[in-house]
């Protein structure tokens, strides 16, 4: 017969495997050793059915489905939805090539689609290229410190520094607002919002591992005219995806395909240009403050 013991972490008293109150397991020295941890650690990374590949298969091919099983309370076959985006913004920063932005051309506005990189030893003149199209920094930054092209490197790394800090962090709130923009369109279909930003959550975290995807796939010199059309099929799934995750998430089993649709691809238009608009303008702001802080 098993002994009682102290959980470790909750303090509770219990016999066995598994603290019945807050599911901790009883430590066992044996697994403290490296050729444990390594072996768990590659066991799970090249486990094909594994939770890892398992949630990551769904994630990048069936828009909403993840969503849909957090809803269902099936959860434990899968990472959890922060855990999928804390890594994705991770995997983003530190691959994403220096210098990249994404753009979306309406007329000639241009709206930003993912947070731009900003390249610590870059010239201001080119970040301010990538984040801004309408002159407005390059003024703002002229009348306050001088021309762009004749600013010191000192001036050129506070910049560059401030910049990235702010864009890069605010910039994935954009979590948040797609978040309220579904819940505010489909608040009586679900009248939770942690279930609204559940699905918000899978979405950033497609875009941002997708774009990389179509990124990595650029550099095996497939032409010009090859790349370009990876990258716009690339941003063309990226709406998809969000058309049919929200079709998916919010009308399930219901009724009506045509008026479904129709409200999905309402829906999904608005969130993207509200997330362009949004990416903008935030990388607006950063640029401005950054030249204050100057």
């Amino acid at each position: 017969m098993l002994s009682a013991m102290e959980c470790a972490s909750c303090g509770h008293s219990f016999a066995g495997a598994y603290c019945p109150r807050c599911g901790e397991e009883v430590l066992d020295a044996r697994k403290l050793t490296v050729r444990h941890f390594l072996g768990h650690a590659f066991g799970e990374l090249f486990d094909l059915d594994g939770k890892i590949w398992r949630t990551l298969r769904f994630l990048l091919f069936r828009p909403g489905f993840l969503a849909l099983e957090y809803a269902a309370g099936r959860r434990r076959s899968y990472v959890k939805p922060m855990r999928v985006l804390i890594t994705a913004i991770i995997v983003y920063v530190l691959v994403l090539p220096a210098g990249t932005g994404f753009t979306l051309s309406i007329g000639g506005l241009k709206l930003g689609l993912a947070p731009a990189s900003i390249v610590p030893e870059g010239t201001i003149e080119g970040t301010l290229y990538r984040i801004d199209r309408f002159g407005v920094l390059e003024r703002m930054f002229t009348e306050r410190v001088g021309p762009v092209d004749s600013a010191s490197t000192d001036v050129r790394d506070r910049f560059n520094e401030t910049l990235a800090a702010f864009t890069m962090t605010l910039s994935f709130t954009t979590v948040v607002l797609l978040a309220l923009t579904l819940y505010a369109c489909f608040h009586r279909r679900r009248p939770l919002l942690v279930e609204h930003a559940v699905l918000a959550m899978h979405f950033f975290s497609f875009v941002l591992l997708w774009t990389l995807v179509a990124l990595l796939a650029t550099r095996f010199r497939l032409g010009l005219v090859a790349t370009l059309v990876l990258l716009n099929v690339a941003i063309v799934w990226q709406f998809a995806y969000l058309l049919i995750a929200i079709r998916r998430f919010y009308f399930s089993g219901s009724k009506g395909g045509l008026l479904a649709w129709t409200a999905s691809t309402g829906v999904a238009v608005l969130a993207y240009l509200l997330n362009s608009f949004y990416l903008t303008a935030v990388q607006l702001a950063g640029g401005a403050l950054a030249i204050l802080r100057l």
